[in-house]
């Protein structure tokens, strides 16, 4: 089901069809290089797709398959999710992509349309990102969706950074 569109993308439900095209991109050692789990294997892969069906089904949101219009190949997904932070519940903007995709755009493409998404269709006032602080690109990211560092803190062992933005 199609959830929104840009001028190059369409988001998506992710769905178990979609297992091969995620192990391209999960599956790479540096894609993942910035994740808490790090490169998925396959029951991995399964678990993220199972993890994915249950937020849509309970939340009505979560992550989405980014499909490139030029080629209808699923090119890693954006989407937002609840994160429990220093015990608050925080609304966390969440984006991966392909190698072949970096440095085009494309993950700000998508996370400006979520985050818009987010605000008209649930009401979301405030978006978070928890980002480590040598990932710069997905720093740069947050911040041209307008985000600001709010602060630095410990998350699952990792030192990251807190970027948000409060919507008005």
């Amino acid at each position: 089901m199609q959830i929104l569109e840009t001028s190059r993308l369409t988001l998506r439900y992710i769905t178990a069809r979609d297992n091969q095209a995620l192990m391209r991109i999960l599956g790479d050692e540096e894609v993942m290089r910035f994740s808490i789990i790090g490169v998925h294997n396959s029951g991995q892969i399964k678990q993220f797709i199972e993890q994915r069906l249950l937020s849509y089904l309970e939340y009505g949101f979560g992550l989405y398959a980014l499909i490139h219009k030029q080629n209808q190949e699923l090119i890693g997904y954006c989407g937002f999710f609840i994160q429990s932070i220093e015990e608050r519940k925080e609304v966390e903007v969440g984006y991966r992509l392909a190698r072949p995709y970096w440095g085009q755009g494309i993950a700000t493409e998508a996370a400006r349309a979520v985050v818009e998404y987010g605000q008209q269709r649930f009401n979301f006032q405030r978006f978070v990102c928890l980002i480590e602080t040598g990932n710069i690109r997905s720093i740069r990211v947050a911040t041209k969706l307008g985000m600001k560092l709010e602060k630095k803190l410990i998350y699952h062992g990792l030192d990251v950074a807190m970027y948000s933005m409060n919507c008005e």
